[in-house]
């Protein structure tokens, strides 16, 4: 199972922002199941070997899990209402602080301390993640560039202006942080239930069930950030949609030894289902010209579509002159294959044009900040000493030029390779 944290921030698709809660019920009773009767309906059903001991030491951890989870009491809706309320003062107020360093990057604004700040403070929590652990003051200010008695300083001027642009005092600023954090981590908590019950729906799909509800918990931690009280759902209603993205793109992702990109996997699942409809009202199996006009594709689109699937040959049939290898045992776990050597070079390709259309200033400092080129990234204290440059105009040239790459029509051009990728 991933090494993550269950409350790890994650990004997800943004497009995807319109949720369809038609025929979605979530009531109160599926949600208040006894854990004695999840953990029995999803694991005791199922028969186990006695010499498979990491089936047993599996389910050993799931039987932990559900009991920990279990101690917290679901949300009353006034409850939930509250907390929710609090989660979005506090990412509403994070939103700020994140606006304003923007209006700086774009030469709008010059107010160098929120930016600063906000580095400082992305550099921090990208330490935290790679380390597992806080990172000592030291390492922090040798990471932001900076040396460790400016640390200190510029937090403290980052987070006065902060309060400023809230119209708040620090005191207060801390108080929202502490109650937002709080608040989040209770409502998280409140309703991992609620992800264990869609989780095993997605049983024998290519993941574990622990792998699968971690996937959960993290679409529920999105769908927290998000929740608007206001609008009347209740929590449960809106989150199970998110934990359902999060579950069934992880499996798109992480469960094929083939793996298809997630808009395809994504096509694919809609076929499936159109393909079902179809036969249970004709009662045969549909025609493909059908399954077109019901999907809003033409015959040709809806071909490509399948003929992206590649076909399978079983990882448990013989080979060999004596039959008796398996196909499974000569396959390389996260080989690098021809197909993905090949999207790679056209990706490099690529991504050389599109440093072709920034200055020659500009092109250096994007490949020595993102390691393109070169052995490995490098901060913008030590761009500065290489070109000559304060700290302060690298970043106004990176931020420049960042903001020439992730125009549409060059952002588009690489957009596919990534996805394919992922």
């Amino acid at each position: 199972m991933p090494s993550k944290s269950l409350y790890k921030s994650v990004e997800y698709d943004e497009s995807a922002s319109e949720l369809d809660l038609n025929g979605i019920d979530m009531d109160e009773d599926s949600l208040r199941t006894s854990l004695p009767e999840l953990f029995e309906e999803d694991l005791d059903s199922t028969a186990v070997p006695a010499a498979v001991k990491n089936i047993y030491y599996s389910k050993d951890l799931v039987r932990l899990y559900l009991q920990e989870i279990g101690k917290v009491r679901l949300l009353l809706r006034d409850e939930e209402i509250s907390e929710a309320k609090v989660v979005q003062s506090y990412v509403q107020l994070l939103e700020l602080r994140t606006n304003a360093a923007e209006q700086v990057k774009l030469g709008k604004s010059d107010d160098l301390a929120i930016l600063q700040y906000v580095e400082a403070v992305e550099i921090h929590d990208r330490l935290t993640a790679q380390l597992g652990h806080r990172p000592s003051p030291e390492r922090w200010a040798s990471t932001a560039g900076i040396a460790l008695a400016e640390l200190k300083p510029r937090l403290a001027a980052g987070k006065q202006r902060w309060a400023e642009l809230a119209q708040m005092t620090v005191a207060e600023i801390d108080a929202l942080q502490l109650a937002g954090t709080r608040a989040k981590e209770h409502m998280i908590k409140a309703n991992l239930r609620l992800v264990v019950s869609v989780a095993k729906k997605y049983q024998n799909r290519g993941l574990e069930l622990l792998d699968l509800i971690q996937e959960g918990t993290m679409g529920l931690e999105r769908a927290v950030d998000k929740f608007d009280p206001t609008k009347g759902y209740r929590f449960s209603t809106y989150a199970y949609w998110w934990i359902r993205q999060g579950i069934t793109r992880a499996i798109a992702t992480q469960s094929r030894n083939i793996r298809l990109p997630v808009h395809i996997t994504e096509k694919l699942n809609k076929i499936k289902k159109v393909q079902r409809e179809l036969s249970i009202e004709t009662g045969r199996p549909p025609r493909l010209e059908e399954v077109a006009k019901a999907l809003d594709m033409t015959l040709v689109q809806l071909q490509e579509v399948l003929m992206r699937v590649p076909r399978s040959v079983s990882l448990d049939v013989k080979v060999g002159k004596d039959r008796d290898t398996e196909l499974g045992d000569l396959l390389e776990a996260d080989e690098v294959t021809p197909e993905q050597m090949m999207m790679r070079e056209s990706l490099q390709g690529e991504l050389v044009q599109l440093l072709a259309d920034l200055t020659d200033r500009e092109r250096e400092v994007i490949c020595l900040r993102f390691g393109l080129g070169y052995n490995q990234a490098h901060s913008l204290a030590d761009i500065g000493r290489v070109l000559e440059l304060s700290r302060e105009r690298v970043r106004q040239i990176e931020s420049k030029a960042l903001q020439k790459l992730r125009q549409p029509k060059r952002r588009n051009r690489v957009r596919d390779y990534l996805e394919s990728m992922n």
